[in-house]
C-alpha cells in the first residue's frame, strides 16, 4: 500500500494526503499549518508529522507506530510523568502546579499523540487502535486544559476555538 507524503516544495495538502484521511478530516484547518490548534499547525505538530513520514520512508510500519511515539518522546525529554495525559484532574492538577512549565510540557506531548494518530492516518489511511486510544486520550487531556486556561485565564480570546478544534479532531478519531 503506498504512503502518503507531502511535497516539502508545496507543504501539507489535501492531494498529498491520503484519501481516507480527506474524508475524514474535511475541515480546512487540518491542512493548515499556521493553525496552532491544528494536529499539524504547532511545532509540535509540525515536527511530528515530519519525523513520522520519516519514520515510515525509513521502513516504519503499522502495528508498530507506538514504539515511533515513545522513542520521539523520549528523546524531547520533557519529564511529563508516563501517561500524565491519563491521570484525574485532581492529580493532574497537583503536577501543574509545582511547575510553570509543566502544562506547556503536557501540551506538547498530547500535541504529539494527536499528531502522530493524524499522520498516520494521512500517510497510510490508517490508524493502530492505540495509537487512537493514546489520542483520544490526549485530546481530553487537551480539553481539561482548556478549562483549566478558562478558569486562570478568562480573557483568553481563542478558548473557544481551541475546542471546537479539539471537538473535531476527537470527532473523526472516534469515526474509526
Amino acid at each position: 500500500m503506498p504512503h502518503h507524503f507531502d511535497d516539502p516544495e508545496e507543504g501539507l495538502a489535501r492531494e498529498t494526503s491520503h484519501p481516507r484521511f480527506v474524508a475524514l478530516a474535511t475541515d480546512d484547518f487540518y491542512y493548515d499549518l499556521a493553525d496552532d490548534f491544528s494536529p499539524f499547525g504547532s511545532d509540535d505538530g509540525s515536527d511530528t508529522l515530519s519525523l513520522l513520514e520519516d519514520w515510515y520512508r525509513d521502513g516504519g510500519k503499522n502495528g508498530k507506530v507506538a514504539s515511533f511515539l515513545k522513542e520521539m518522546l523520549a528523546d524531547w525529554d520533557f519529564g511529563v510523568p508516563k501517561s500524565m495525559h491519563r491521570v484525574d484532574a485532581d492529580v493532574r492538577e497537583k503536577w501543574l502546579a509545582k511547575e510553570d512549565m509543566h502544562e506547556t510540557y503536557l501540551q506538547s506531548e498530547c500535541r504529539a499523540r494527536v499528531a502522530t494518530a493524524f499522520g498516520q492516518l494521512k500517510i497510510t489511511g490508517e490508524v493502530d487502535p492505540a495509537m487512537r486510544d493514546e489520542a483520544l486520550a490526549a485530546i481530553a487531556c487537551q480539553l481539561a486544559l482548556n478549562e483549566r486556561a478558562r478558569t486562570h485565564h478568562p480573557a483568553w480570546p481563542h478558548a473557544d476555538e481551541n475546542e471546537a478544534r479539539l471537538t473535531s479532531m476527537r470527532a473523526v478519531l472516534s469515526a474509526l
